[in-house]
Order: structure tokens, then C-alpha cells, then sequence
């Protein structure tokens, strides 16, 4: 009889209960990778559908834009069908014009030039029915006829040129020509104003900054004369003045750009300023109730104001009013336009002048009530009673 066979069986069961573990840990960490690969690729479809989703999302926007895109070109495209139709219609007929008593022969094309202009919504096919005759047939137009003739000038050359520049207007029609462009909105005559560049002086210009190179008065004026069909607005920012305790820093206006032995002197004929620890200075000056001995200190701004229908000019320190003044009648007769000029003495000198805000009270900083207050506090009282009127920023 063989002993050791039971060993054998005992030995054998062990064998396979070991096997068995090992296949049924195998057989877990299978299933727990499993359950792990599976958690992962449930995540990364998740992220994926965000992802879908979001891409979908900026899909739908991308076509929005650019089916907006698609019709705006179209309608700019059939806008500009429609304006080559009325030039092509308009390319042989001439019009005659009686404006205010002077005739005038002009092509149609020529005052349908200019898109988005009266005179363009005017002459057009649709409306120039409208447009009222006198006895003899003529369209008439109840303008000023020196101005329109500018106009018209102005509107032939743009057609051979569209980068004409507009004409150099008469300053005795300055006014007139802004209310006429402004009522046919023609905003090419309505250009923003800056610095004159071809100046007599030794100051340096760069931009709208000005500085002063050597001592003596110098007197530099902007390119262009106020907008004399509504209010107007400028001021300068003190950058750097060495003393500010003398009278070498003005501002004002002038009935002209100043040449000659003029840019060398601060007593301008048809001028006035406000002079830096001084006040009011000028020939021109009828009545005036300014703060006086006003120190331009670094970092001060000054503004003027002109009010075309008072003809008052009110002067802004901080941007809080110091006064006005008013102009003589002669003087208001000799100066129907009106040119902002700068007065600098002092090597060293430093002004920013910005042309751009339209009154004393815009992008008006936080701390300019404090500081105009201390101006104020500083003067005296009214002496233009008769003349005041009521002003932008006073306090």
C-alpha cells in the first residue's frame, strides 16, 4: 500500500487553490483596470462633448459674422449699383441752377458726387421733382450764391481728383459756409483744427505740443479759424513753464493768423489774451469781468470758449469759469473769424493744445472742481454785470 498518495492529493489541491488565487487576483486587477480605462473614457467623451460644444458654438457665431459680413458687401454693393445708375443717368445732363439771383450750369453728376449729402438726396432721380423752379424753369436753391459757387467749384475738381481738398474760403463767408456745409452735410468742410506748421517762429511743433527754444515772445496760431456756425472750445495743458511768477505765457484769439514783426510781439492788433499773472490783455476788449494775476502753474489747463451767438469768449482755468469778456462792435465788425493763438516767452516752455474737446465740462478730471475752486477764491468780483451770461462749468 502506497503512504504517500493522500500526501500527493494534499499537495496537488494546494497547488491548484494557490493557481486559483492568482487567477482570480489576475482576473481583479483585470476587471479594476477595466473599470479604470472605462472611467477614463468616460471622461475624455465628456471633454470631447464639451469640447463639441463649444466648437459648435463658436461655429454658429463665425457663420453669424460672416453671413453679416456677405450682407452688408451686398448692400454696399447694391448702393453703390444705385449710384453708378443715377452718375451714368446724370453723365450727359447739365442742370441750370439759379441760386439766390446768380445762374449757375451744372452736371448733375457733379451734385450727386458726394454720397450721403443733400444735394446728393436732392438732385437724385426719387426727389428732384421737388426741388422748387423759378418763372423761367431753373431750379432754385435760396443759398448763399459766393458759397455755393465754391461748392460746385469744389465738386467738379473731386470728380477728376476725389483727394481735392476742400477750397479756401473767404473769411468774410467763413460763417455762411459753415452753416451751408453743415445744412448739406458736406462733412469734408467740416475738419477738425491744429497747430499752424508753416509758421515765422523758432518754437518747435511736434503734433499739438509746443515748446519754446529761445527768449522772446512768439506767437504761433492753429491752421484754422474757429467753426463760426455754433459754439467753440479749446484749451492748453501746461507741460513745463520754468517761472511761472512772470507774464510770459498767454492765450487767446485773434481776427487773423499773425505774420511778421506780429509773431514777436504780445500786443496784436485785433487780439486778446489772458496773461499769465496779468489777466485780460487787448485793443479789441469792450467789457470784461476775468479773474486777473492768475499764475499758469505746470500741469494747469486753460481753456476758451467762444459762443457764436453772444459773441462772448468766457476763459476756463481747471476747467471752472474765471470770466468773460466781450468784444467791441467795430472790432466784431473787422473780425468776422477768429483764430486761437498761443503766446510763449520763456526758453524752456512747454504747452499741449488740445483742440478736440467740445467745452470745459468734457472727460473733466476728478480733481478739477478742488482746484478751480482755489482759483476763484483767489479773485475778485464781477465788474461785466451788463455783459455776463450765464457759463458752461461755473460753480
Amino acid at each position: 500500500m502506497d503512504l504517500t498518495a493522500p500526501l500527493r492529493v494534499t499537495e496537488n489541491e494546494a497547488l491548484i487553490e494557490s493557481s486559483f488565487r492568482r487567477l482570480i487576483a489576475s482576473v481583479e486587477a483585470e476587471r479594476e483596470k477595466m473599470r479604470s480605462t472605462w472611467t477614463q473614457i468616460e471622461e475624455e467623451q465628456q471633454v470631447t462633448g464639451d469640447d463639441l460644444s463649444r466648437l459648435k458654438l463658436d461655429t454658429e457665431e463665425w457663420c453669424r459674422i460672416e453671413r453679416s459680413k456677405i450682407e452688408n458687401e451686398w448692400k454696399r454693393l447694391d448702393r453703390l449699383r444705385e449710384r453708378m445708375n443715377v452718375l451714368n443717368t446724370a453723365s450727359r445732363e447739365v442742370l441750370d441752377v439759379n441760386c439766390s439771383g446768380q445762374l449757375f450750369q451744372v452736371p448733375k453728376r457733379a451734385l450727386c458726387f458726394v454720397e450721403g449729402s443733400y444735394l446728393n438726396h436732392m438732385f437724385s432721380d426719387a426727389y428732384i421733382q421737388s426741388v422748387p423752379r423759378d418763372p423761367q424753369g431753373r431750379y432754385f436753391l435760396d443759398f448763399n450764391p459766393e458759397c455755393f459757387g465754391l461748392i460746385v467749384d469744389w465738386l467738379l475738381k473731386l470728380e477728376d481728383n476725389p483727394s481735392t481738398k476742400v477750397p479756401t474760403v473767404p473769411e468774410h463767408q467763413q460763417l455762411n459756409m459753415d452753416l451751408l456745409a453743415e445744412a448739406l452735410n458736406l462733412r469734408q468742410f467740416a475738419f477738425g483744427n491744429c497747430l499752424r506748421t508753416n509758421h515765422s517762429t523758432s518754437l518747435q511743433v511736434r503734433g499739438n505740443v509746443v515748446e519754446a527754444t529761445h527768449m522772446g515772445w512768439q506767437i504761433i496760431s492753429a491752421e484754422h479759424p474757429l467753426k463760426m456756425s455754433g459754439n467753440s472750445f479749446f484749451e492748453i495743458r501746461i507741460l513745463r513753464n520754468p517761472d511761472p511768477n512772470t507774464d510770459r505765457l498767454a492765450i487767446g484769439l485773434c481776427g487773423h493768423i499773425p505774420t511778421g514783426a506780429e509773431v514777436h510781439s504780445i500786443r496784436i492788433k485785433d487780439a486778446f489774451m489772458y496773461n499769465s499773472n496779468i489777466g485780460l490783455i487787448g485793443d479789441v476788449i469792450d467789457a470784461n469781468n476775468c479773474q486777473e494775476k492768475i499764475k499758469f502753474v505746470e500741469g494747469m489747463t486753460i481753456g476758451v470758449r467762444h459762443d457764436a451767438q453772444t459773441r462772448m469768449t468766457h476763459f476756463y482755468m481747471n476747467r471752472a469759469s474765471v470770466g468773460s469778456c466781450a468784444l467791441s462792435q467795430d472790432a466784431l465788425e473787422r473780425m468776422p473769424v477768429l483764430y486761437p493763438i498761443f503766446a510763449m516767452h520763456a526758453a524752456g516752455q512747454k504747452i499741449e493744445v488740445d483742440f478736440s474737446l467740445s467745452g470745459p465740462l468734457a472727460s473733466r478730471r476728478p480733481d478739477a472742481a478742488t482746484a478751480a475752486a482755489a482759483v476763484l477764491a483767489a479773485g475778485g468780483g464781477s465788474r461785466l454785470a451788463s455783459h455776463t451770461t450765464p457759463t458752461e462749468g461755473a460753480s
